[in-house]
């Protein structure tokens, strides 16, 4: 029972972590993962069997100098301790390595919840075998169409001009491996429906919106430093007056630019995350159901036209702002964007969070 208690105290743990850390964690090699945490799992076993009381007598004071230093017997493990304890490594390393996928759809509420659900051995290898395909080509996955999007980003801002015909192919690239992506996320997902029971996929569903809830519960509300109403505008310009040094001049040529950015108003913000939730809880929904096809529902993780919408603001408002900056701010600028750019889970694997690419986070979102 020790071994039990400490195990899920470390997955509680685990799980409490922000998303940056956990997909830090999960980023193990599985097979490592495994392996660390087999030892523990038998040391603890071992602890139990002692404690329980030991089946070979400690040597008495009056023994002979040989017997006192010969070796002690090694504590014996049952091979239902053993295998038990297997079994945990083997579910906490599945566990991690569903913390380290990455989706573009809302599917990936369900595939990475799971990864966290009790299935069986064939279960498991289908749950695998679907995702092992979903981004076999690198550089033909979305991520790699933001990186290249930013690239050329940094470069027109050091250049003190953008390439519009070089954003345009990037904005191309990212809908068309955004498009593709949800596709074989959706045909990924009703392999996992069809391999669950009725039981299971309710049992699967439970557990995903007790979680979401849980995390729902520890949220704060958006609020300004002061404690008052939370204005994401005056945010964003306290944050770009400090990176980028702008003077009182600027600050009120960047404040009218923010002022009609219709993205970043608190208003905005909640419609985004109000919209994402009702359709995570309509894939739930369907999902449970005993017919289910995940393409024919909206698994956009995004609130745009376009998977690239939110990107063409960036572009547009950093352009805007070039013509603002003297040289060193520029650079400034280019180096703060590498920055936003290089963070993980800031694309659309935190599309329920409403906040703009560019933008940071504001602070504790979490009690």
């Amino acid at each position: 029972m020790l071994w039990g208690y400490h195990r899920w105290r470390i997955l509680a743990n685990v799980l409490s972590l922000p998303r940056s850390h956990r997909r830090s964690i999960a980023s193990m090699n599985a097979h490592r993962a495994a392996w660390a945490l087999l030892p523990l799992a038998l040391t603890a076993v071992a602890c139990d069997n002692s404690s329980g009381g030991a089946t070979t007598a400690a040597p008495s004071a009056t023994s002979s100098a040989p017997e006192a230093s010969s070796s002690a017997p090694a504590a014996s493990v049952s091979p239902s301790a053993a295998a038990s304890a297997a079994a945990s490594a083997s579910a906490a390393a599945f566990m991690a390595k569903g913390m380290g996928r990455r989706h573009v759809g809302l599917a990936g509420v369900l595939l990475r919840g799971a990864y966290e659900f009790s299935l069986t051995d064939d279960q498991k290898a289908t749950l695998d075998k679907a995702e092992d395909g979903l981004y076999a080509d690198a550089a033909a996955t979305p991520w790699a169409a933001i990186k290249a999007f930013h690239t050329d980003l940094v470069a027109g801002i050091r250049a003190s001009k953008l390439d519009g015909a070089k954003l345009q192919a990037d904005y191309a690239a990212l809908d068309k491996a955004v498009q593709a992506g949800q596709g074989r996320e959706a045909d990924a997902l009703n392999a996992v429906h069809a391999a669950l029971d009725a039981t299971q996929r309710q049992a699967l569903v439970d557990q995903i919106k007790a979680k979401r809830a849980a995390r729902e519960s520890r949220e704060h509300p958006f609020v300004g430093p002061d404690g008052g109403a939370f204005d994401p505008s005056k945010r964003r310009l306290e944050r770009l007056t400090t990176e980028l040094t702008l003077d009182d001049a600027q600050q009120k040529a960047v404040g009218a630019l923010l002022a009609r950015d219709p993205t970043m108003t608190l208003a905005a913000i909640t419609a985004r995350r109000d919209a994402s939730k009702k359709r995570v809880e309509a894939l739930l929904t369907e999902f449970a159901k005993d017919v289910f096809d995940a393409r024919k529902l909206d698994l956009t993780a995004g609130n745009g036209k376009t998977p690239h919408e939110m990107l063409e603001h960036q572009a547009a408002f950093t352009g805007a702002l070039l013509n603002i900056l003297h040289p060193d701010q520029r650079e400034k600028l280019a180096v703060r964007t590498e920055r936003m750019s290089n963070r993980p889970g800031r694309s659309f694997d935190d599309s329920e969070s409403g906040i703009g690419v560019d933008e940071e986070p504001t602070g504790p979102r979490f009690r």
